[in-house]
């Protein structure tokens, strides 16, 4: 009698696949905190200033910001889709305070101004996105152009400067090394990660990005998902307006393109998937904070600020390449 077939075989390139998931989820994951760690040790070695502690809590104090966008471009990369809006939402956000703050309104009132002027904005890139079905990038380019030219015209250009000592303990008070401004980021992340990995709209939202027309299949309401994704990005670019008044003590109606590239540097360096249906909150703070290691270190070692963007989009295309080999 013939020995039977061996039952293993066909088992066998599913196993090597699983494991083979496993291995690229696990090396997407560590990229940011080993890479994190790798910069540290160069610029512990290199600059004895690096790891003291007021230089840390800087350091750490600087990462608020480009914490708070990467947050709010994760909800859209996880989507497939990108918000070049994002850097003049926040200025326009900055404006939205200044108008209220010089009209004598009470502060937690033109706070509330900026956040919603954000999530105006997210919301208009939201519904033309996802209701209108036009391209993301079009729909944001053209909405960075009108945002940018909205805060320049209403603000004549001009900062105003906010003097109020209680507004100002945000960015130079702290918790030993941790000042209130980062442990304000880090909430809004811990908030940001219930949301996405332990809701019904985190699943849909990477069940979209993942396969839009499979999501609409399954009854997932695609255009409210995008419309909520895109208002969350809006949302936290206009939260990051109220940080960044606090810690430059004015507002800041230009728009600064250099807080797009980092957050996206950040998302893509945390391991969202650039093609939707993958993603992580805490990979893209640790990201944020690398950057702005990244940038500090170069300082430290007197390296002129003109070498920063160039070492970021290096960064971004190598680990989007990365990424597409992964796909």
């Amino acid at each position: 009698m013939a020995d039977p077939p061996a039952t293993s075989a066909p088992g066998a390139p599913r196993a090597r696949s699983a494991a083979s998931l496993l291995t690229e989820d696990l090396l997407t994951k560590a990229t940011a905190p080993v890479g994190l760690l790798v910069i540290c040790l160069v610029f512990s070695i290199l600059s004895p200033r690096f790891l003291t502690a007021d230089n840390i809590g800087g350091m750490l104090a600087d990462a608020s910001l480009p914490i708070l966008l990467a947050l709010g471009a994760t909800f859209v990369v996880a989507l497939a889709g990108i918000d070049l809006s994002l850097a003049a939402t926040v200025a326009l956000g900055s404006v939205a305070f200044g108008i209220g703050y010089e009209r004598g309104l009470p502060l937690l009132v033109c706070c509330l101004l900026s956040v919603a002027t954000g999530l105006v904005v997210g919301l208009f890139n939201g519904a033309v996105v996802g209701w209108v079905r036009i391209p993301d990038f079009i729909v944001t380019l053209g909405t960075m152009s009108l945002v940018m030219g909205t805060a320049l015209v209403v603000s004549g250009g001009t900062p105003i400067e906010v003097n109020n000592s209680f507004f100002t303990t945000i960015s130079t008070e702290s918790v030993g090394i941790f000042r209130y401004n980062l442990l304000i980021a880090l909430a809004v992340a811990a908030g940001a990660h219930v949301l996405l990995n332990h809701t019904r709209f985190g699943t849909h939202l990477l069940a979209t990005g993942g396969n839009t027309e499979a999501a609409r299949a399954m009854g997932i309401r695609v255009g409210r998902v995008k419309l909520a994704g895109y208002a969350l990005c809006g949302l936290l670019a206009g939260s990051m307006s109220v940080l960044l008044i606090a810690y430059v003590g004015s507002t800041q109606p230009a728009a600064n393109t250099d807080y797009l590239l980092k957050a996206i540097a950040a998302v893509v360096l945390g391991g969202v998937s650039l093609f939707g249906g993958r993603a992580t909150i805490w990979g893209p703070v640790v990201g944020a904070i690398l950057l702005t290691v990244l940038q500090d270190g170069l300082i430290l070692l007197g390296v002129s600020a003109f070498y920063e963007p160039i070492v970021v989009g290096a960064v971004v295309i190598v680990a989007a390449s990365l990424m597409r080999s992964r796909r």
